[in-house]
C-alpha cells in the first residue's frame, strides 16, 4: 500500500499496482507528481462525498416509499390484473408527484447548446462497446472504424446452407453477388443500367476544369460514370501510377473499394480485392457493465489499455498469434487533386461507474471512495494529458517498430464521458459540477468533459427532459438500453404484481413507449443537432442474419446509432445506415404533430398473463433458462475475471454477457419469488442442473474449471463461489434500492483472487 497523508490530516492508503501506474505511466510529461494527483482525489472525495452519500440516500428512500407504496394498494384489496395495469400507472404517477419526485407534465420549452463536437458526431453509424481490460478487443475496437464487409459476409451466418470450407467457391460468389445488390440499390447505380457487376475494370479520368471522376469499362469496352458522381471522393495509385483504390460517399459515410492490379476485376476472386466499408464510428471505451475490475491491479491493467489506446502505442496478440497495433489514419487524393486524410479509428469516449459503486482500491481514513470520483479524474487526466497523434516516430524504448500516423482521438480537445446508472436530473447535475470542479483543478478549458447520458434506468427515463436541460451545453449523446431498463422498470415496481416472461418484455407497453420516448424527447431538445441519439445491444453476437433484419429498425426509428458487440457485427450494421437517411427520419420526428409518451405508458407494469405458465414444466423450464442465463455469466466473471463474454445460452447460441443481463434475470427471479410463482428451492435445484449443464457446454474449453465434477463438489454447490453470486444477487434484487448486481460478484471475485483475505 502507498500511503499519503492529505491536506485534511485524514490518512489515503492507495493499492500498489495503481499508484505505481499513476506514477510511471499516467503523470508522465506533464506537470503533477503521482502524490499531487492523489491528493485532488481526497479534494474530491471531501467535496463531492457527501452529496454522493445524499443522493444514494434519496434513491433508496423513494423506492422504499414506492415498496409501500404497492403494500398499502394490496392491504386494501387492489390487485394486479392485465387490466388494472394501465390505472395504476396513473395513480402511480401522482404519487409520485405527491412526493416531491416528479414536477406536473410540462412541454420541452429548451434546446440544447453543446457546442461544435468532432466530425464523427456528425455522422450516422455503428458504435462499439468494448471492454478496457482486453487489450486484443480495445485495439480491435478502436480500429473497427473501417472493415471488410465481404468478411463480415463471408464470416456471418447469412446464407448458412453455402458452407465457407466445403464450398468456398460458392460462398465467394454469394459475397460478391450480395455486396453488389446493396451497392447497385443503396450507394449508386452506373449509366445505362449498368451495375457494378457489369464492370471490368475502373480508372480515373479528368475533366476540362481539372476535376477528377471515376470511368467504370464494362466487357464491351463501355465507359460508364456514377449515376450520382457527387458520391466519388477519392481515389488513390500503385506506384506505377494505375488506379488501386477508389472511395465512395453515402449519407456521410465512406466506402473504400481496394482493386486489383490495373484496376481490373477478377471474376474468379470477387469483384474488388475488398471491400472497406466506414463502421464503428464511435466506440465507447468501458469501464464499467463489461468489465470485471476488483482491485488495484484490475484498475491499473484497465487504465493501462486505456492509456495506449488514447496514445496510439497499445499492442495486443491476436487470436492467430500476430501482433495487433493501432490503424494509422488514411489518405485520398480528392475530387480536386488535394491530398484529404481520414481517420483510421473510432472517436473514442470512455464510460465510468455510476454513484453507486465503491471501492477499497483508494480507502481515506480505513473508508471506501466513491468508484466514480477515481474513475473520472483518472481518464480524464489521461485523455487530456496524452491524446495528441502520433507521426511514424520510433515507438518507446523498449518496443520494436513505429507509431501508427494518426490524428488524435477527439481532434477538439474534448473528453467524452459516458455515465451510466443515473436516476435524476439532480443526478446528472452533480456529474456536471464534478466536471466543473476537474476541469478547474486540471487547468482545463471549461466545458472540456461532456457527458453522454445512459437512458437505462426509470427514473432517467421520467426525467429525461429535465436532465437534459441540467446538463444542457455538455450533452453529447443519450442512448436506450432494454436490458438494464427492464431491471430497472421491474426493481420499482416489484410489488405491483408478477412480471412478464423476458422474451415478452419487448413488445410490452412500457418499453416500446421509452424507446419512442428516448428518441422524441431528443429531438424536440435538439440532441441530434449537437451529437447522437442512440439505440441498443444486439445480443446474440453469432446471429448476423436476425440482426440484418431485426436492427435497422434502430434507424427507421430515429437513432442515429447503435451498439454492436464486435466488428463483423459493426460492419454488416452499418449497411442499416445507407439503407436509411437518419437525418431524414429525424427531420419528419421533429416535424411530425405526434402525441407525447405519456407517463402513463412508462408506467405501465409488464404483468404476466397467467396463461403463460400453463404447468410445472413450463414454469421449470423458464427458470432454468434464467438461472442458465446468470450462471453462464458469473462463470467467467467470477472465476476468470472477465466482465464481458460471449458464452452459450441454454440453447447453445453464442449470447453477448454483461452485466445488465444479469440484473434483468436477477430481478425476473426475485419479482417471480416475492409473489409465490418460485420458491427458494425451485432456484436451488435449477442452479444445480445448471451446473452440470455448463460443465457439458464447457467441456473441451482449456480455461473453464467444472463446477460439479466430482462428488464433493456436487454437495457443496451452494457455496461454489459462482453459484453463491448467483444466489445472493437474487437475493439482493428485491430489497436493494435498484437491483444493482455488483456486490455479489464483487465480493465473490475478491474470494477467488485472494481467499485469505476474507
Amino acid at each position: 500500500m502507498a500511503k499519503l497523508t492529505l491536506a485534511s490530516g485524514k490518512s489515503m492508503e492507495i493499492q500498489e499496482p495503481l499508484y505505481a501506474f499513476v506514477k510511471n505511466e499516467a503523470i508522465q510529461n506533464t506537470r503533477w507528481t503521482v502524490d499531487e494527483i492523489f491528493r485532488l482525489l481526497g479534494e474530491l472525495v471531501e467535496e463531492f462525498d457527501p452529496k454522493n452519500q445524499e443522493l444514494l440516500a434519496k434513491r433508496a428512500d423513494r423506492q422504499a416509499k414506492i415498496d409501500e407504496y404497492y403494500t398499502r394498494k394490496r392491504e386494501a384489496g387492489w390487485r394486479p390484473t392485465l387490466e388494472s395495469a394501465k390505472q395504476d400507472a396513473a395513480e402511480l404517477e401522482r404519487f409520485l408527484i405527491g412526493i416531491g419526485y416528479l414536477a406536473e407534465p410540462s412541454s420541452i420549452n429548451f434546446q440544447m447548446t453543446t457546442p461544435a463536437l468532432d466530425t464523427e458526431m456528425e455522422q450516422n453509424g455503428p458504435e462499439l462497446v468494448t471492454p478496457v481490460s482486453n487489450a486484443s478487443m480495445v485495439v480491435g475496437g478502436a480500429n473497427a472504424r473501417w472493415g471488410s464487409l465481404y468478411d463480415a459476409y463471408f464470416l456471418s451466418d447469412l446464407h448458412p446452407e453455402i458452407d465457407r470450407e466445403s464450398q468456398r467457391p460458392e460462398r465467394l460468389r454469394m459475397v460478391v453477388d450480395e455486396t453488389n445488390a446493396f451497392l447497385n440499390e443503396h450507394i449508386s447505380g452506373w449509366e445505362n443500367q449498368v451495375g457494378f457487376g457489369d464492370l471490368k475494370s475502373y480508372s480515373i479520368s479528368t475533366t476540362q476544369d481539372g476535376k477528377h471522376t471515376l470511368v467504370g469499362r464494362t466487357s464491351e469496352g463501355q465507359d460508364v460514370h456514377l449515376k450520382e458522381p457527387e458520391k466519388f471522393v477519392g481515389f488513390n495509385l500503385d506506384d506505377q501510377a494505375n488506379l488501386s483504390e477508389f472511395f465512395l460517399s453515402d449519407n456521410g459515410l465512406r466506402i473504400q473499394f481496394q482493386l486489383y492490379k490495373d484496376g481490373k476485376v477478377d471474376s474468379d476472386n470477387g469483384q474488388f480485392r475488398d471491400l472497406i466499408v466506414e463502421s464503428a464510428i464511435t466506440n465507447i471505451i468501458d469501464f464499467e457493465d463489461a468489465v470485471s475490475i476488483v482491485d488495484g491491479q484490475d484498475l491499473a491493467i484497465a487504465l493501462q489499455n486505456y492509456l495506449g489506446v488514447i496514445r496510439g502505442d497499445l499492442q495486443a496478440s491476436g487470436s492467430r498469434g500476430n501482433v495487433k497495433v493501432i490503424n494509422s489514419d488514411k489518405t485520398l487524393t480528392d475530387t480536386n487533386g488535394n491530398l484529404n486524410v481520414l481517420k483510421g479509428t473510432s472517436l473514442m469516449s470512455v464510460r465510468n461507474v455510476s454513484l453507486h459503486m465503491y471501492t477499497d482500491i483508494v480507502r481515506i481514513d480505513g473508508q471506501d471512495i466513491s468508484e466514480r470520483l477515481l474513475g473520472v479524474l483518472l481518464t480524464t487526466l489521461i485523455a487530456t494529458a496524452h491524446d495528441k497523434g502520433s507521426a511514424g516516430e520510433p515507438r518507446r524504448t523498449g518496443e520494436q517498430g513505429v507509431m501508427p500516423s494518426r490524428q488524435p482521438n477527439s481532434s477538439k480537445g474534448y473528453v467524452y464521458q459516458v455515465t451510466p446508472k443515473l436516476q435524476t436530473s439532480e443526478e446528472v447535475a452533480e456529474q456536471i459540477r464534478l466536471f466543473e470542479f476537474i476541469e478547474n483543478q486540471l487547468d482545463l478549458e471549461t466545458g472540456t468533459i461532456l457527458i453522454g447520458i445512459m437512458n437505462e434506468e426509470l427514473g432517467m427515463t421520467l426525467q429525461l427532459a429535465e436532465s437534459l436541460q441540467a446538463a444542457q451545453n455538455r450533452v453529447f449523446f443519450i442512448n436506450t438500453g432494454f436490458l438494464d431498463r427492464t431491471g430497472s422498470q421491474v426493481r420499482v415496481q416489484m410489488h405491483a404484481g408478477p412480471v412478464n416472461l423476458r422474451d415478452d418484455l419487448t413488445q410490452d407497453t412500457y418499453n416500446t413507449s421509452y424507446e419512442l420516448h428516448n428518441v422524441g424527447v431528443g429531438i424536440k431538445a435538439g440532441v441530434h443537432r449537437h451529437g447522437k441519439i442512440g439505440k441498443g445491444m444486439q445480443v446474440r453476437n453469432r446471429s448476423m442474419a436476425e440482426m440484418l433484419q431485426k436492427k435497422i429498425d434502430h434507424p427507421k426509428t430515429g437513432g442515429n446509432t447503435a451498439w454492436v458487440p464486435a466488428p463483423y457485427p459493426s460492419d454488416l450494421h452499418s449497411m442499416h445506415y445507407h439503407m436509411i437517411d437518419v437525418d431524414e427520419v429525424q427531420r419528419v420526428i421533429e416535424d411530425s404533430s405526434a402525441v407525447d409518451i405519456t407517463r402513463e405508458s412508462l408506467l405501465t407494469f409488464p404483468l404476466l398473463n397467467p396463461s403463460k405458465l400453463p404447468d410445472q414444466n413450463a414454469k421449470e423450464n423458464l427458470v432454468l433458462r434464467y438461472v442458465h442465463s446468470m450462471v453462464a455469466y458469473a462463470e467467467p466473471w467470477v472465476s476468470r475475471g472477465l466482465g464481458c463474454s460471449g458464452v452459450s445460452n441454454f440453447d447453445g447460441i453464442e449470447e453477448m454477457k454483461d452485466r445488465a443481463t444479469e440484473r434483468i434475470d436477477s430481478t425476473i427471479l426475485a419479482n417471480w419469488k416475492l409473489h409465490g410463482i418460485i420458491s427458494q428451492e425451485d432456484i436451488e435445484v435449477a442452479v444445480k442442473k445448471v451446473a452440470e449443464i455448463l460443465d457439458d457446454q464447457n467441456s473441451e474449453a482449456p480455461d473453464y474449471t467444472p463446477i460439479v465434477d466430482t462428488p464433493e463438489k456436487r454437495d457443496n454447490i451452494l457455496n461454489n463461489p459462482v453459484i453463491a453470486s448467483v444466489i445472493e444477487v437474487i437475493n439482493e434484487a428485491s430489497i436493494s434500492p435498484s437491483a444493482y448486481v455488483e456486490s455479489g460478484l464483487f465480493r465473490n471475485r475478491k474470494f477467488i483472487k485472494n481467499p485469505s483475505a476474507q
